[in-house]
């Protein structure tokens, strides 16, 4: 394998890498989401509140889809 495609090949490694990361972050930033929901089954909440966290939910998932569709192919591929 050529060293320029060797280095193509880890580019986009590194990519993935950095994309498995980011989709670690959001997992973890829902589940905190999640359980912070359900430690207040008790705690009455208007619908006012549950909008906007069903919204703030929207834009993160948004925002993570934004960012891997910004990120340019690298290589021949």
């Amino acid at each position: 394998m050529t060293k320029k495609r060797q280095q193509c090949y880890m580019g986009i490694f590194n990519k993935i890498d950095s994309i498995e990361t980011r989709i670690i972050e959001i997992k973890e930033q829902l589940a905190s989401l999640k359980e912070g929901y359900l430690n207040t089954e008790n705690v009455e909440e208007c619908l006012d509140e549950i909008e906007a966290e069903k919204a703030l939910l929207e834009i993160m998932n948004e925002a993570a889809i934004g960012a891997l569709l910004d990120t340019e192919p690298q290589g021949d591929a």
